[in-house]
């Protein structure tokens, strides 16, 4: 169920720009209903990050620190998910407000799909913990699996943010799946300046969804959406517009939030990558 929370007014919201192209081609929107009520960007946390540069160094995780996790090749074939919300990080200014709900919203969903899911939310959602599941998850991304990975919560330059407050960059992520043999990947992201994870996890077979680029925010929606904006209009594809494909749903996503985004005036760069042969179901 998902609970009221209070929105913080953050200056960053205003950033300046309006965008007018689609995921993947050109394309003017015709604004929708002014958005009266609060949303809260979800800054590069590097801004708020107030460590030494020598110990922010320490807590980033590269390509240097990860390693290609083996395959686990027996068992049945199987469709396996890791999700992960960050809502609560270490120190009170960092916390953000609906990522535990997209969190739930996505489980929710890849277990209707058949998916075993593994979730990690809040102060569950630690660097050593995330590792390991992601280790997990790897070695699952066989040959005839299906595997489906979710992040929202903080970004920047590239990195997710652990709830204790590690990076854990796309070129981790990269070394981390190099072996996989799966050719059915989903990978999504709802946080900010993450758009490196497109490009370092592209590979054949996979969707990779980004709801910024390199230098852009993500943003936390109103009360009335209980979620960042790029997962609500992922959730409303599938939910309400009854997509079927990851690829219609997330053109639909990227579409939707380019209009919110002109409503508020704001600028934002989701988009996806689409390298799976077919059309991709959940």
């Amino acid at each position: 169920m998902k609970t009221q929370k209070s929105i913080k007014l953050s200056v960053l919201a205003l950033l300046s720009g309006v965008m007018f192209i689609s995921c993947q081609k050109e394309e003017t929107f015709t604004p929708e209903t002014i958005v009266s009520q609060n949303y809260t960007v979800r800054p590069d946390f590097a801004t708020l990050d107030t460590r030494p540069a020598s110990v922010i160094a320490d807590f980033t995780l590269t390509a240097e620190d990860a390693v290609a996790v083996k395959l686990n090749e027996n068992g049945a074939k199987s469709k396996n998910a890791l999700v992960i919300g960050i809502s609560d990080y270490e120190g009170t200014a960092n916390d953000l407000t609906y990522c535990d709900e997209d969190a739930d919203d996505w489980g929710a969903r890849l277990q209707t799909e058949g998916y075993t899911v593994t979730m990690l939310k809040d102060l569950n959602a630690t660097q050593s913990a995330i590792q390991l599941a992601l280790a997990t998850l790897a070695s699952q991304a066989t040959a005839g699996n299906e595997i489906a990975f979710v992040y929202s919560g903080h970004g920047s330059n590239g990195n997710i943010v652990t709830t204790d407050l590690y990076y854990i960059n796309s070129s981790w992520f990269e070394t981390t799946f190099s072996n996989a043999t799966s050719t059915k990947m989903m990978f999504t992201y709802d946080a900010c300046q993450i758009g490196a994870m497109k490009t370092d996890l592209a590979a054949t077979g996979r969707i990779i969804t980004v709801a910024s680029d390199t230098r852009t925010a993500s943003y936390d929606g109103t009360p009335t959406m209980a979620n960042g904006v790029f997962t609500y209009y992922q959730m409303v594809g599938f939910d309400t517009e009854n997509y079927i494909y990851v690829e219609d749903d997330s053109q639909h996503a990227c579409d939707k939030m380019y209009s919110w985004a002109y409503s508020v005036h704001v600028r934002v760069a989701p988009s996806y990558s689409d390298l799976y042969t077919g059309d991709f179901d959940l």
